[in-house]
């Protein structure tokens, strides 16, 4: 039964930290979206929170796995014997619930950063071909007006 509270005491202390990660990444996401509201938006910038966030996703990885080969451990125990151990169970479930809502904070921030990132990058493809149109009919505009003096000045050397 010790064995069984220690166990349950090492998931709580998971979801803790896992709840501190991911507070972390809401942190870094928030960031994120304040750099993507600028009006100039670098991506060798943009790529630093894609890294810090990343470093915090692996250790969320190794959490989830160490919580759910913990969990698979006790499991049998806990289904068995809900009554003995309800006040924890109560607390995971509550934990549980904390990291959900963190988790689907960081996904509702996560999407606004998306849709900004595509306009900011639709926009900069729009004055792309706007400015290779532009740089095209000045091109052709010249072209045509040197070629047009030609023509004329041809047609005058052979009328006389």
């Amino acid at each position: 039964m010790s064995s069984i509270n220690t166990y349950l005491n090492i998931l709580i202390d998971s979801l803790d930290e896992k709840s501190d990660v991911l507070k972390k990444i809401y942190e870094v996401t928030k960031k994120q979206n304040e750099y993507v509201n600028q009006e100039k938006i670098e991506l060798e910038d943009f790529n630093v929170f894609i890294t810090e966030k990343q470093q915090y996703i692996d250790a969320l990885e190794i959490l989830d796995s160490g919580f759910q080969s913990t969990f698979e451990r006790i499991s049998e125990e806990l289904k068995q014997n809900t009554n003995l151990y309800k006040d924890k169970i109560k607390l995971l479930k509550d934990k549980i619930t904390s990291v959900s809502e963190i988790g689907i904070e960081i996904q509702v921030l996560e999407e606004k950063n998306k849709i900004m990132i595509e306009d900011h990058f639709n926009n900069k493809k729009r004055k792309i071909k706007t400015f290779k149109k532009s740089k095209k009919t000045a091109t052709n505009y010249y072209k045509n007006m040197n070629n047009s003096f030609k023509e004329q000045s041809y047609f005058l050397d052979k009328k006389k």
